[in-house]
């Protein structure tokens, strides 16, 4: 069977399944799946993968479940992560969070396009090229991630530690994108700036050393401060402060020490050692002050503890790279028209992925990001049905590179 025939059983059995999927979908949004909440949602996932007839499904000891078609040569992971963050306040919604209404095409709820919608894709995908048997020259892993929305790229390192027998040769990141391949975004980190003081009562403060005036001069520069490399196709970075800690016993009492917690936005491959650096110019002529980037512990819902540093690194695919290309043509094949290629504004799973790991990846989703993480939470069916059509189209041509 050529090419084009292939498609257009692609396209076909998309259409016949079309209310399946929509069934699948709204019951997977029906379960909350807050971050560190997902285990139902995992088993959902599980059972269905073993419906669909995949060859392998797993569910490892971080607790993101993995299914697998096909054995073929060129190896491909998509990842779309399964849990959520919380629900909101349920009368800023237009209908309840977890109905997983339909009105006009459009499936409203949390998750519903971040990232419920790109994870029942991607498992319609899997379940399609199995159908039709299309999976002599690839494996095709699919990941159903947990805790991207608290820890980005966390748990998918260990999910690569703890599964070290799957090696991609490339990666899809499933992701709403409004129906564009995204060949990058920028990186993250929380910058924790611990500036030195000594406690003092308030009415004698002179005997102490009051460390959150001390820390007002840092406060300033980070704010002030321009001097970024500007990329060309990410742009420049970026340095907010977002938190200031005062450590101290009372209200009356003049702080002994202030934690400055900063998010730095990175753009062009900062290293740790860069951020620090940079850090640190800004507190020049201040002694005792420590610049660190900051850490936490993580804790799955099965128990698995992950300690994860907030340093996420930005990642780019060249235009002419191959999986860029694959993704162009499987596009243009399917739709008739260009693509458009672009970047993301916000992290995904790929910080690991791609940019620590370097595994050739894009990113590609139905639904329009600003809507992720807000009470219009929501993704258009048509567009979820497209989205599934080039999920299952992509391996065909990354495996003829």
């Amino acid at each position: 069977m050529n090419q084009s025939a292939n498609l257009l059983s692609i396209i076909n059995q998309v259409k016949a399944w079309e209310a399946e999927i929509v069934r699948d979908l709204q019951n997977l949004v029906r379960i909350e799946s807050v971050t560190y909440n997902e285990g139902k949602a995992v088993n959902f996932l599980a059972d269905r993968m073993r419906e669909f007839g995949y060859d392998e499904v797993r569910v490892d000891a971080v607790g993101n479940v993995l299914g697998r078609i096909g054995c073929g040569k060129t190896v491909i992971l998509y990842d779309a992560h399964i849990d959520t963050v919380d629900l909101g306040d349920p009368d800023g919604w237009k209908f309840p969070p977890l109905s997983a209404t339909i009105e006009n095409q459009i499936l409203y709820g949390r998750g519903a396009v971040d990232d419920k919608s790109c994870l029942i894709g991607i498992a319609y995908a899997g379940r399609i090229l199995k159908e039709l048997a299309l999976t002599d020259d690839f494996t095709l892993w699919i990941s159903g991630s947990i805790s991207e929305e608290d820890v980005e790229g966390s748990c998918v390192s260990a999910m690569m530690q703890e599964n070290s027998d799957i090696k991609p040769d490339y990666i899809l990141v499933a992701e709403a994108s409004q129906g564009r391949i995204m060949r990058g975004h920028k990186g993250r980190a929380l910058i924790r700036i611990s500036v030195p003081g000594k406690c003092a009562h308030a009415s004698a403060a002179w005997r102490g050393d009051n460390a959150l005036v001390k820390a007002l001069p840092i406060i300033k520069k980070i704010d002030e401060y321009e001097d970024f490399t500007d990329d060309a196709f990410l742009g420049k970075g970026t340095i907010e402060v977002t938190n200031v800690e005062c450590k101290a016993p009372s209200l009356n009492t003049i702080p002994g020490e202030a934690i400055i917690t900063c998010d730095r936005r990175i753009s062009c491959g900062e290293t740790e050692r860069d951020l620090i650096e940079e850090a640190r110019s800004f507190c020049e002529g201040i002694d005792g002050v420590k610049v660190e980037i900051d850490s936490e512990v993580v804790k799955t819902y099965t128990g698995y503890e992950i300690v994860c540093k907030d340093y996420f690194p930005s990642w780019v695919m060249e235009e002419d790279s191959p999986i860029v290309q694959a993704g162009i043509q499987a596009y243009r094949a399917l739709f008739e028209k260009e693509p458009e290629v672009t970047k993301w504004d916000f992290c995904t799973n790929a910080t690991h992925l791609c940019g620590r790991m370097g595994i050739p990846a894009i990113g590609f989703g139905a639904g329009d990001e600003p809507l992720c993480h807000t009470t219009d939470d929501q993704v258009p069916l048509p567009e979820l049905f497209k989205a599934i059509q080039f999920y299952s189209a992509l391996p065909l041509f990354l495996a003829a590179k």
